[in-house]
């Protein structure tokens, strides 16, 4: 056997072991990310075989937290051979791989999960339970509606139209392609009324336990324009959990680089080839969680130059200030990155920094 095949072996065998792992306990909800029918991840309950097609054979057990279910027809099986079922097309290292690309990512779809009854909220009015299901219940739909972005699908357009460098590769699990994202604007009487549907993108935002906490969406046209709508751009019905952001992809080492917009943090990706998390705006960066940094030594922040408001106030930049100030609080080395001319288009920034490989 070469050194490269061993190599390759063991590198293999690494990564099972990591998703296996990782995944503990965490199957419902990567099955449900994975976009297998909810049939199959009733609990205990007999039911269809997503496999044989036998009608009452079939059982999701996940008795070892292992994703594991039993069929009566065709035998039983583990989370990653139910991945299959969606993913019919990837070998099983390419299925060990997309668990470890989701839950690296910080599993943005686990929504599914219940939460408990301590997590973090917002300073106010505790939300009673029934709310937080309500809003948890949106999210789960509208990801559940939502698939993967392909090329020359609206979500794809409007990117490659911000950012023609962006290689398919590049777009991560965390964006997908909503194709009719229900608008919704107060009317004169300050009531809700549906102003149409649109092509989208969502965006999962992930609190700091790595559970989505909030859904973005960016409003689009076929042609992937921005909608003609007053807000191209919403966050869902928060669930009021402070310190999230949209980990587009998983830090591969003890450094990570933050950014406010979508479209800025892909810039980072494919012009610097780093590992950079969507704040969302500014009021994101500043709430940022520093409890995911455990493991992170470097920050770079990738720092809006906005011109100011009326009362004078550079918000963004203002947020790129305390975040950095918390870091280096905290011990975190921090480099930052910003246009000298105020009002610079990040993007544009971004495009003319020197390149990384």
């Amino acid at each position: 056997m070469s050194v490269d095949v061993l190599e390759r072996r063991l590198e293999n065998e690494r990564q099972v072991a990591e998703a296996q792992s990782r995944s503990h306990d965490r199957w419902p909800d990567l099955l449900q990310v994975a976009g297998l029918d909810e049939q199959y991840l009733r609990l205990k309950r007999n039911g269809p075989c997503p496999f044989c097609g036998g009608k009452d054979r079939y059982a999701f057990t996940d008795k070892y937290g292992d994703g594991s279910y039993y069929c009566r027809g065709c035998g039983g099986g583990n989370g990653l051979k139910l991945l299959s079922v969606v993913f019919p097309e990837k070998t099983f290292m390419q299925r060990v791989r997309w668990v470890l690309e989701s839950l690296g990512a910080g599993l943005p779809e686990s929504p599914v999960r219940p939460r408990s009854a301590d997590a973090p909220r917002r300073s106010g009015e505790p939300m009673s339970k029934e709310e937080f299901a309500r809003r948890k219940a949106r999210h789960v739909k509208l990801w559940n509606e939502a698939r993967r972005i392909s090329v020359g699908d609206p979500v794809w357009k409007y990117l490659t139209g911000r950012l023609p460098e962006l290689d398919p590769a590049d777009i991560p699990a965390v964006l997908r392609f909503h194709p009719a994202l229900p608008y919704w604007e107060k009317d004169e009487d300050e009531k809700f009324v549906l102003v149409g549907k649109f092509p989208g993108m969502v965006a999962a935002i992930q609190g700091p336990d790595g559970v989505c906490c909030n859904i973005h969406r960016t409003f689009l046209t076929e042609d992937g324009a921005k909608a003609p709508v007053s807000s191209v751009k919403k966050k869902e019905l928060s669930l009021e959990i402070k310190g999230g952001a949209i980990r587009l992809y998983a830090p591969t080492s003890r450094e990570l680089s933050v950014a406010e917009g979508i479209e800025t943090s892909l810039a980072v990706r494919v012009f610097r080839r780093e590992t950079c998390w969507s704040m969302v705006d500014a009021g994101g960066m500043e709430e940022f969680d520093f409890s995911v940094l455990d493991d992170i030594d470097l920050l770079r922040i990738y720092q809006d130059n906005d011109l100011p408001d009326s009362r004078g106030v550079r918000r963004g930049f203002q947020a790129g200030e305390k975040l950095a100030e918390r870091a280096k609080a905290m011990g975190k080395r921090v480099i930052k990155y910003a246009p000298a001319k105020a009002g610079t288009d990040m993007l544009d920034f971004v495009r003319s920094l020197p390149k990384r490989s």
